[in-house]
């Protein structure tokens, strides 16, 4: 699959894991969190979460979860 039609894809799916963090929201107040990237590494970012589907947040979220175990 290609970027383009991974973001494509992104922009129209809805999947459980998109379900879940939906409610997973509804449960708990969200606060954002800004990050200073290098552009090559955040672009890169970008472009591997959209190939595997995922939401960015959820990526970040997931290695924090893992960080702070």
């Amino acid at each position: 699959m290609s970027l383009k039609d991974a973001i494509k894809a992104k922009k129209t799916r809805t999947t459980p894991q998109k379900t879940q963090a939906l409610e997973e929201v509804s449960k708990e107040e969200i606060k954002r969190l800004n990050v200073n990237l290098p552009a090559s590494l955040l672009k890169a970012f970008k472009a591997k979460a959209a190939i595997e589907g995922k939401e960015m947040s959820e990526v970040i979220k997931s290695f924090i979860e893992e960080y702070v175990k």
